[in-house]
């Protein structure tokens, strides 16, 4: 694919990767929509369109797209994505998400020892304790999403899945489309208290020194369409702890209502592709439940 310049994506908001993060559940509920990667979106007889579920990561793997979502993709003449992503908008996020001015010191929000033990975590990725005490607590989450080689290949300029989509939108001539802006993303992040945050932060670093192989796990499940474990984890910590549920209402729940509200204009239309985080799927809150609320026959794909 040419036509559309090359540049360094983040992980910004890896959601399945922060679903590491939750301490593991110990009661899981069935989950809506929980299995598949691809769902058909149709209301009367306009054209249907398809949404699927992605993972911000470079992973040659997930952009081994199956033919159902090769061929989804490539018979629609619009496509939709969380953001447009584009140079500048990933230039001012790397900006905020590193910005000091955002957050206190690490050493106040968390106690000496668990910083200690986040300093032992990121050290492998260059990061040295003076510069991870500056850093906001979702900017380490997001940093701890994935492993140090990740991070490198999207250094060296390898493109996420949804990036790479698309550039291939822009090769199809398709009219790309931004679901929320890069102000209104950082806005829902900013919602959440830092204390939540910070306890969310000193989750992630419990979790990943008893499974520090979660990434691969992750995009295992993933590759199989398996969305319902991690999300029923999420859901069953959220409704035991205010500050997990504040985290998942501000960083899924409100986001998932303005998307869709942003995709009903290019539903109308049809033959939209939407591509958003997986995590934004499913569940009662999620975007396709929302969908059908409004009135969407949604199918699995695949």
């Amino acid at each position: 694919m040419t036509g559309y310049r090359r540049w360094s994506a983040p992980l910004f908001a890896l959601l399945l990767g922060a679903w590491a993060g939750l301490a593991a559940a110990s009661e899981v509920h069935p989950v809506k929509h929980g299995e598949g990667r691809l769902w058909r979106i149709e209301r009367g007889d306009t054209p249907p369109s398809h949404i699927i579920g992605t993972v911000h990561v470079t992973d040659p793997r997930v952009r081994d797209l199956p033919a159902p979502i090769r061929e989804a993709f490539e018979n629609s003449e619009q496509a939709a994505f969380e953001m447009r992503m584009t140079p500048e908008e990933i230039e001012a996020m790397m900006a905020r998400l590193g910005s000091p001015e955002r957050s206190r010191p690490l050493t106040k929000l968390l106690d000496r020892a668990t910083f200690d033990r986040l300093a032992a975590l990121v050290a492998p990725y260059g990061l040295d304790r003076d510069r991870l005490n500056q850093l906001h607590p979702f900017a380490v989450m997001y940093l701890l999403s994935a492993p140090p080689e990740e991070h490198q290949r999207q250094a060296s300029g390898d493109l996420v899945l949804d990036a790479w989509l698309i550039q291939w939108a822009y090769d199809l001539g398709l009219r790309v489309e931004g679901l929320e802006t890069l102000d209104e993303h950082f806005g829902f992040i900013d919602q959440v208290p830092l204390k939540d945050h910070a306890t969310m932060l000193r989750e992630t670093v419990a979790e990943l020194e008893k499974d520090p192989d979660h990434f691969e796990r992750l995009i295992i499940d993933y590759l199989d369409g398996d969305l319902s474990r991690f999300f029923a984890e999420m859901e069953a910590e959220a409704r035991k702890d205010p500050g997990a549920r504040a985290f998942k209402e501000a960083i899924l729940d409100q986001r998932n209502h303005q998307m869709v509200e942003r995709a009903i204009p290019l539903l109308a239309r049809g033959k939209a592709f939407i591509a958003v985080g997986a995590a934004h799927l499913p569940g009662e809150e999620g975007m396709l439940a929302l969908l059908e609320r409004r009135g969407y026959t949604v199918t699995r794909v695949h």
